[in-house]
C-alpha cells in the first residue's frame, strides 16, 4: 500500500510538474508575441516620425530662408515687336493677316527678327554693354547671406553673367512675335532703369541690322554703278581721243554733206552734159560756147571723183573714219544705256533696302510692382513639399532594398 501510494504521489507531482512547465512555456510565448507587437509598433511609430522630418525639414528650411535669408527682389515687364519700315504688322494682325492672306514673308521676317533680338539680350556682349552703359555690377551687387543672388563686388564676369542671367528674362512669342522682357532688381527703380537701358540696347541692335542689311542689299548695286560709271567714262575718252587725232568733231555729219555735194555735183555735171550736148549737136567746132561747156564738164567730173575718192576711196576715207566712229559711239552708247540701267537697278535696291527696315516698336514701358515678386513664398514652399515627399518615398524605396538584400 505504502508502495501504491508513493508511486500515486510521485504521479500526481510529475503531472503537476508538467501543467506548470507548459503553462510557464504558453505564459512566455504571449510575453513574447506581446513584445514584438510592442517593438513593431515602436518601429512603425519611429519610422512615421522620421517620415514626417524628412517631409516637413525641407519645408522648415524654405521657410527659414523665405524669412530670414532671402533678399527681395522686384520685376518690371515690357513688351515690344520688331515692324519693319514696308508696314509690317505685329501681335495678332500678322497671325490673321497668316491665316486669311497666306502671306508668311513679313511673319517670317518678324519671327526672325524677333529671336534675333531675343538672343542677343541673353547675350554676354548684351551684358557687356548695359554694364558700360549704366555699371551693370552696381545694380546686382549683393554681399548678404542669400546663396541664390550673392554677387560680390571683386566676382569674375562669369558670376555677373550667371546674375544677369538670374535677372533678366527674355521669351518670344512666336504666334503674336512679341518680345517680353523681364527685369528683376533690389528695388523698383533698379529694375526699371535696367528694363529701359536694355531697351535702348535692343533698339541700337535693330538700328546695326539695318545697317548691315541695307549695306548688304546695296554693296552689289554699288559695285555695278561703279564698274558701268567706268566703262561709259573710258567709252567718252576713246571717242574724244579720235575726234581729237582726226581733226573731226562728227563723221556723220561730213559724210552726210558729202553725199549732198555729190548729189549736188551729179545734177550739175548731168546740166552741163546734156547743154554740151546740144551744142555739139549744133555741129559748129568754132561755136563760142563749145571750149567752155567742155571746160565745165571736165571739172564736175574731177570733183565729183574727189567727193567721191573722199567717200569711200583708197586710204584714209570718210567712209573708214565712219566705220571706227560708230563702233565708238556704239561702245559709248551701250555703255550709258548699263549705267541708266545701273543707276535705275540702284534706286530700286535703295527702295527695298529701306522696305527692310526695322523699328523696335514698344507696347507696355517697363513698370515695376510695388511688392516683392521674388522670392514666391507659396510656390518655394510647395516645391520643398514636394521634393520632402520625394526624398521620402525614395528613403523608403532604399530601406526596404536593404531588407531584402538582408534577408535574402
Amino acid at each position: 500500500d505504502v508502495y501504491k501510494r508513493q508511486q500515486e504521489q510521485a504521479t500526481t507531482s510529475s503531472a503537476a510538474s508538467m501543467r506548470d512547465s507548459s503553462g510557464s512555456e504558453s505564459g512566455s510565448e504571449i510575453e513574447r508575441r506581446r513584445r514584438e507587437r510592442q517593438a513593431a509598433l515602436t518601429e512603425r511609430r519611429r519610422r512615421r516620425w522620421v517620415n514626417v522630418f524628412i517631409v516637413i525639414a525641407p519645408v522648415a528650411l524654405a521657410l527659414a530662408y523665405v524669412l530670414w535669408i532671402a533678399t527681395p527682389r522686384y520685376e518690371a515687364e515690357s513688351r515690344f515687336f520688331v515692324q519693319s519700315g514696308s508696314g509690317q504688322q505685329g501681335g495678332g494682325a500678322m497671325a490673321a493677316s497668316l491665316l486669311t492672306t497666306g502671306n508668311s514673308g513679313g511673319m517670317l521676317g518678324g519671327f526672325v527678327d524677333g529671336w534675333a533680338v531675343s538672343d542677343f539680350l541673353k547675350s554676354r556682349d548684351c551684358m557687356r554693354q548695359l554694364d558700360k552703359k549704366v555699371g551693370l555690377r552696381h545694380y546686382l551687387l549683393n554681399a548678404g547671406m542669400d546663396p541664390a543672388n550673392h554677387l560680390s563686388e571683386d566676382s569674375s564676369e562669369d558670376d555677373l553673367y550667371r546674375a544677369y542671367r538670374a535677372s533678366v528674362q527674355v521669351s518670344f512669342n512666336a504666334l503674336e512675335q512679341i518680345d517680353v522682357l523681364r527685369v528683376r532688381a533690389y528695388s523698383p527703380e533698379d529694375a526699371e532703369t535696367l528694363s529701359k537701358a536694355l531697351i535702348g540696347l535692343a533698339e541700337e541692335f535693330v538700328s546695326t541690322m539695318n545697317e548691315k542689311g541695307v549695306a548688304d542689299k546695296l554693296k552689289v548695286s554699288e559695285e555695278s554703278v561703279r564698274q558701268a560709271e567706268q566703262k561709259a567714262l573710258g567709252a567718252r575718252e576713246a571717242l574724244t581721243s579720235w575726234r581729237t587725232t582726226h581733226g573731226n568733231i562728227d563723221p556723220t555729219a561730213t559724210v552726210a554733206m558729202l553725199l549732198n555735194l555729190s548729189s549736188q555735183l551729179e545734177g550739175e555735171l548731168s546740166s552741163a552734159q546734156i547743154n554740151l550736148d546740144k551744142i555739139r549737136a549744133l555741129d559748129n567746132k568754132d561755136h563760142f560756147m563749145l571750149k567752155p561747156a567742155e571746160m565745165q564738164v571736165v571739172a564736175l567730173k574731177k570733183r565729183l571723183a574727189s567727193v567721191r575718192q573722199r567717200l569711200s576711196g583708197d586710204g584714209n576715207t570718210e567712209a573708214k573714219q565712219l566705220k571706227s566712229y560708230e563702233a565708238l559711239r556704239n561702245t559709248q552708247a551701250f555703255a550709258d544705256s548699263n549705267l541708266t540701267l545701273a543707276q535705275q537697278s540702284y534706286q530700286q535696291a535703295v527702295t527695298d533696302a529701306l522696305r527692310l527696315q526695322r523699328y523696335l516698336s514698344i507696347i507696355a514701358q517697363p513698370v515695376s510692382t510695388d511688392r516683392p515678386s521674388s522670392p514666391r513664398t507659396s510656390v518655394l514652399l510647395l516645391q520643398a513639399l514636394a521634393l520632402g515627399f520625394v526624398l521620402m518615398f525614395v528613403l523608403r524605396a532604399a530601406m526596404a532594398l536593404l531588407r531584402g538584400l538582408r534577408h535574402g
